[in-house]
């Protein structure tokens, strides 16, 4: 044999021996999406290429035709096995099936069987002839209308793997470019070599030089394999992610094109369709106002959709989002329909509680209060005392309903952030002690010039529920509301000398959680938790000394105005001009027993933060 035939040997080796190393690579990540496959490939190309180079040095034609069996069985593996990992690989495994496999296999058997019984009829080959290049065994023959058929067949496959594996280079970019590029040129160039073969092109008409590029193919995959992590990063990931984060969203999702026709939808949409996972199939291509008549295409505000079926009364939130191509056309929608028949029960049930709290208990309790204090002027000093029990529970449960309307007012208050002035905050609070609570003292510290973005009625409910909060633990103790500012924002301070909040109490708001070994006594705390949060504030208990607690909420620097206060704002409600002055505004403390109310005294005003 030449150096030239040698040559050509040891590239067929190199070949196969190139295949098995990938291959058992591959074998054991076969766990990855497409791994098996890829092994079996390899498996494929290491029979094919070891069967070659064994093929160039028999010069015996009967035998030489004897080793086309081998080789064909290389190749009846090869292409089908290219397929599957193809759809492994890119994310479409749940194509490969038996049936799949056994479609796959009815040619390259046929071929297999047609080669061994050859020198029995014309359908493979005729005049199979030792055509020697380069020193090598090399044949010729005239191929049968079977061989064309299963060279064809080859190239289908391939280019059908190729066009999925070109897929994820076009979609997702330069993540696994370099992955698909190396896998298509390593197919591409085998490809190439196999339609030369096919036609016995020059140069060597009757070298075939597939295997002997299959050396080729196999290092441009191991090179994808080992350098890019082929078998870490693939595109399978990022498909078959999308495809569960569909399925685990928790809503249903429905896609449609722009003139509403389902196009695709996920499990959980099928309850609000009303289809079951029999009639899915017959879904795809109807109109989504078929399964839910309600659904407004065009209308990208939240729609609420009402069904009865056989699991009961459901409530969805359907919400449609435009899909636009790169032109910013709407080519489709995605409808999402998420059940909210939960979220509708509590809010029923919120309001009706509501209602009962601030409307029905509270002109109730009215009417107690009323009577408790003519009955206190009636009855003799030895049963006064249950007058006034029965006159303090009732007005503390009157207090009850007013912060079940503080937390309505809260929790509701949609308005956007506008630009407020401190000082017109703190004097709406302080209007409101002086009238609630007469007897009170209260001293403000607040710069008059100090504007803030803020949501103005939400920041007043929490700073009224503090202060009163102090009036009325407090004992008799002076309540005072400071604000400053600094570099971590603007912090309002309110502070008081009473006996301090329980720690059963903070405990629950720090939790965000009530049990009955950690619960609070009231809403006022709760409606200062909410309200903070609504306003992206910081909230802080401290203890003060000797006695009483300093609250502060700190509202982020993005809330502080640049370029000095905000025009005046004109006043929504009645002043009282003798209790109003500030700072020192002396306007609340603790109620005390009807008959037993103590005079206001003054009280010398300090700016106090203590936190």
């Amino acid at each position: 044999m030449q150096i030239g035939g040698a040559a050509v040997v040891f590239l067929a080796l190199l070949a196969g021996g190139t295949a098995i190393a990938v291959g058992t690579y591959a074998w054991r990540n076969r766990g990855e999406p497409g791994a098996a496959s890829f092994a079996v490939l390899m498996s494929g190309v290491a029979v094919w290429s070891l069967s070659y180079a064994v093929a160039l040095t028999v010069f015996d034609p009967a035998v030489r035709e004897l080793v086309e069996i081998p080789l064909e069985v290389g190749k009846a593996i090869v292409a089908p096995a290219w397929l599957l990992f193809a759809l492994g690989y890119t994310g479409r495994g749940e194509y490969v099936s038996r049936r799949l496999i056994a479609v796959l296999a009815v040619i390259p058997v046929v071929t297999t069987a047609l080669v061994a019984t050859a020198p029995a009829h014309a359908v493979m080959w005729t005049g199979y002839r030792i055509a020697p290049t380069y020193g090598a065994a090399t044949v010729l023959f005239d191929p049968g209308v079977w061989f064309y058929v299963h060279a064809g067949f080859g190239w289908a496959v391939i280019g059908a793997g190729m066009v999925f594996l070109l897929e994820p280079v076009l979609s997702y970019g330069a993540l696994y470019r370099d992955q698909g590029i190396a896998l298509i040129v390593g197919a591409a160039v085998s490809f190439a070599a196999h339609v030369k073969a096919t036609f016995f092109l020059p140069p060597a008409p009757a070298l075939d030089l597939t295997p002997l590029t299959l050396a080729i193919t196999g290092l441009l995959f191991g090179f994808a394999l080992f350098r890019f992590e082929l078998q870490g990063l693939l595109p399978a990931t990022q498909v078959l992610g999308r495809r569960a984060a569909i399925e685990d969203v928790g809503v249903g999702l429905v896609v449609v094109n722009a003139e509403g026709t389902v196009i695709e939808f996920n499990t959980a949409a099928r309850s609000v369709m009303g289809v079951g996972a029999a009639d899915a199939a017959a879904v795809a291509g109807a109109p989504l106002a078929e399964y839910v008549p309600d659904v407004a295409i065009d209308d990208p505000e939240p729609q609420r959709i009402e069904q009865t079926d056989e699991t009961g009364y459901r409530v969805y939130e359907a919400r449609v989002s435009e899909i636009g191509d790169h032109h910013d056309r709407a080519v489709g929608y995605t409808v999402t329909f998420a059940d909210v028949t939960d979220r509708e029960a509590r809010r029923q049930r919120l309001e009706v509680l509501n209602r009962v709290l601030r409307h029905n208990l509270r002109n109730d309790m009215t009417v107690v209060v009323g009577n408790a204090d003519l009955l206190a002027d009636r009855v003799g000093e030895d049963d006064r005392p249950l007058a006034d029990a029965i006159r303090r529970r009732g007005r503390a449960l009157q207090r009850l309903g007013e912060k079940a309307r503080d937390a309505e007012e809260v929790l509701d208050d949609d308005t956007a952030p506008h630009e407020v002035a401190a000082g017109d905050l703190c004097g709406d609070v302080l209007r409101r002690a002086a009238e609630a609570y007469p007897d009170g003292t209260v001293a403000v510290d607040a710069p008059d010039d100090l504007a803030l973005v803020v949501r103005e009625g939400v920041l007043r409910v929490v700073l009224w529920n503090l202060v009163e909060n102090g009036l009325e633990h407090g004992d008799g103790s002076t309540v005072r509301l400071a604000v400053r500012t600094g570099d971590d924002g603007v912090r309002f301070v309110v502070a008081d000398d009473g006996p301090g909040i329980p720690e059963p109490e903070l405990e629950s708001i720090r939790t965000g959680t009530e049990t009955a070994l950690s619960h609070g006594s009231g809403l006022g705390l709760w409606v200062v938790r909410w309200g903070t949060r609504l306003l992206g504030a910081d909230l802080t208990f401290a203890d003060r000394e000797p006695t009483g607690t300093a609250v502060t909420v700190r509202l982020p620097g993005s809330a502080l105005v640049d370029g000095g206060p905000p025009p005046p704002r004109p006043t929504a409600r009645p002043t009282t001009p003798a209790r109003t002055t500030r700072p020192g505004h002396r306007a609340g403390g603790r109620r005390e027993s009807a008959g037993r109310r103590r005079p206001a005294t003054p009280t010398p005003t300090r700016p106090t933060e203590r936190a």
